[in-house]
């Protein structure tokens, strides 16, 4: 089963500040997420990258990572402690980048593998060996869009991925 990771960041090249990931459980059949806000280490420029438009975008405050945010290391670890062994997935360039930085600082490897095939090609994909056609993989992707609204957060955008390709790859989940 894929994982489907998105991060949110100070500024398109700036600095992660937010990861979120979602998965179908095989053993339940039910979409599982989480996302952590990241407290920036010392060493990023944080402070200089940040981009009120994106936080406009996000709703995520800089003062609110310094008191909410988890230490990279410790984002990282429960990256590896839930997800080793996992493929991931998103549907954004630069959230590899995002990552890369993560566990850089972190100071250790992921165990898991990111793929570097965009979500969306592995969905539709997906859709297409389901025998969608375009009129069905439409519907699918509106009641995705109802089950998992996308609102530019870690966790939302990566459950409406994961809960897309549950539809089209495994069949219709209940609301």
């Amino acid at each position: 089963m894929p994982v489907f990771y998105d991060c949110e960041a100070s500024d398109l090249e700036g600095y992660p500040i937010e990861i979120g990931w979602a998965f179908t459980d095989a053993a339940t059949g039910v979409v599982v997420s989480e996302s952590h806000l990241i407290k920036p280490p010392g060493d990023w420029p944080v402070k200089e990258s940040w981009d009120r438009a994106a936080e406009r975008l996000h709703g995520i405050a800089l003062a609110q990572l310094w008191r909410d945010g988890r230490p990279v290391w410790e984002v990282a670890q429960r990256m590896n402690a839930v997800l080793g062994g996992r493929e991931l997935f998103s549907d954004a360039p630069q959230d590899e980048t995002w990552l890369r930085l993560l566990f850089d600082a972190a100071g250790f490897e992921p165990t898991f593998t990111i793929r570097r095939t965009d979500a969306r090609v592995l969905i539709s994909q997906a859709a297409v060996d389901s025998g969608l056609d375009e009129a069905a993989y439409a519907r699918a992707r509106a009641l995705a869009a109802e089950m998992a609204p996308r609102r530019h957060r870690a966790e939302a955008d990566a459950r409406n991925l994961a809960v897309l390709w549950h539809i089209v790859a495994l069949g219709t989940l209940e609301p």
